[in-house]
C-alpha cells in the first residue's frame, strides 16, 4: 500500500536507489551534497510498504514563492498516479504561497506539469536564468 509522508531527509542508499533508478545520475556525482540539499528542502515521499518509490521536493519562503526542484518516480511505478498525487499534496501544502515555479528540461515532465495546470514560461512572459555552479573554481 502506498503511503505519502513529509520527511526531513533520505539516506544515501535511498537517494542512490531513487535517483539512480530514475536515471537522474547527476545527483549521484556527489551523493552527500545531494543529501544535504534534500535535508534543507521540503520533501514529500511515496513509499510502497516502506520502499521509497517517489518523491517531490522544493524550497519556499512560505509566502510568495515555492520552487519544485525534483519530482521523481521509479520507472516501475510511473503512470500509476503517484506523480499526480505527490504534486497534489505538495500543492496543497503550499496553498497559501502565491506561485509555485518549476524549471524542467524533460519533455515528459513538461507535459505532466502542463496537464496539471502549470503555465509554460512563454505563456506567463517569463524567462528563466540559471547561474551554473561556481564553487571551487580557480580565480587565476
Amino acid at each position: 500500500m502506498l503511503q505519502y509522508t513529509f520527511e526531513s531527509a533520505l539516506t544515501i542508499h535511498e537517494i542512490k536507489a531513487l535517483y539512480g533508478g530514475a536515471g537522474l545520475t547527476g545527483y549521484l556525482k556527489d551523493v552527500a551534497e545531494t543529501a544535504r540539499g534534500i535535508a534543507n528542502s521540503t520533501l514529500l515521499t511515496a513509499r510502497d510498504d516502506g520502499q521509497l518509490v517517489g518523491a517531490i521536493r522544493g524550497i519556499s519562503d512560505m509566502h510568495t514563492v515555492a520552487f519544485i526542484q525534483d519530482l521523481v518516480v521509479l520507472p516501475d511505478y510511473q503512470h500509476q498516479g503517484i506523480g499526480r498525487e505527490l504534486l497534489a499534496q505538495f500543492d496543497d501544502y503550499f496553498k497559501q504561497v502565491a506561485r509555485i515555479v518549476v524549471v524542467c528540461d524533460n519533455a515528459a515532465l513538461r507535459d505532466f506539469y502542463a496537464k496539471a495546470g502549470f503555465l509554460a514560461g512563454q505563456e506567463t512572459q517569463t524567462t528563466t536564468f540559471v547561474r551554473p555552479r561556481r564553487l571551487l573554481e580557480p580565480r587565476y
